[in-house]
């Protein structure tokens, strides 16, 4: 990116995004990255490619290290000092990808604070190629953290509970109308919200004791693949000069001069 651009793009100093990036430094948002980055490597373990983006809270946490994919980058929607070559600066409304091109997209908390969600979804199917793979992670409007987000909706502290939580229910049907194939709705990390690594310890037992499909998790993680064809974008290759080749035809008459009867 040269200066005129950087200059023109959106600063990450106030966004929502920076102060989920801050709030995943305190004990509670380690342990959840913790209980997130292992769910996110089983999940993705099956998904070969060559491009992977990653829409997340920062380069600075990545979750999708750990895929197959060889070529891999990070896409945000604002601009800091010091990004390293693959970041892209981009509008989540009007993704800065070509169309068909991407084999896989995670979305780390990207719709929790998207201004319309469901347009992002639309950029994302359009960015994938036909059978591309997107995995979703977002917060769980239900059970502790949704009771916890209704609590705190006047607080101006940086934390997650200042975003939108949407039902993974909800993100489904959009997927749906995309004409996504889904994947299961799993739903994860059922410790309930205190910032105290004693009481955290106390209650993972419940992550091994509820299932993935009880919705009262604190996040949810939803793998659907693209269905729709892509386009082909190469052109046939036209041969400059044709050679042409005669052919023998069956019933071809031969015209020739009767013989010289003086001869």
């Amino acid at each position: 990116m040269n200066k005129e651009e950087a200059d023109s793009a959106p600063s990450c100093l106030s966004s929502p995004r920076k102060d989920l990036e801050h709030w995943f430094q305190s004990t509670l948002g380690r342990a959840l990255l913790a209980s997130q980055r292992p769910v996110i490597e089983h999940s993705l373990r099956r998904v070969f490619g060559v491009h992977q983006a990653e829409l997340g809270v920062s380069h600075r946490i990545p979750v999708g290290n750990a895929s197959n994919l060889g070529h891999k980058f990070f896409v945000q929607d604002c601009w800091e000092p010091d990004l390293p070559e693959n970041v892209v600066i981009s509008s989540n409304d009007e993704l800065a990808l070509d169309r068909d091109v991407v084999d896989l997209m995670i979305m780390h908390h990207t719709l929790d604070f998207a201004e319309d969600p469901h347009q992002l979804l639309r950029e994302a199917s359009r960015a994938l190629k036909s059978s591309g793979y997107l995995l979703i992670v977002g917060f769980n409007p239900l059970g502790w953290w949704g009771w916890r987000r209704l609590m705190s909706r006047s607080s101006s502290r940086a934390s997650p509970w200042n975003s939108r939580f949407l039902s993974g229910r909800r993100v489904e049907d959009w997927l749906g109308l995309l004409d996504f194939k889904l994947g299961e709705l799993r739903y994860h990390f059922f410790t309930p919200p205190f910032n105290s690594q004693r009481i955290i310890n106390r209650f993972l037992w419940l992550d091994h004791f509820l299932n993935n499909k009880v919705p009262l998790g604190a996040y949810y993680t939803i793998l659907a693949q693209k269905q729709v064809g892509s386009r082909i974008s190469i052109s046939p290759r036209w041969r400059k000069k044709a050679k042409v080749v005669g052919l023998p035809l069956a019933n071809r008459v031969e015209h020739t001069h009767p013989p010289d009867p003086k001869t």
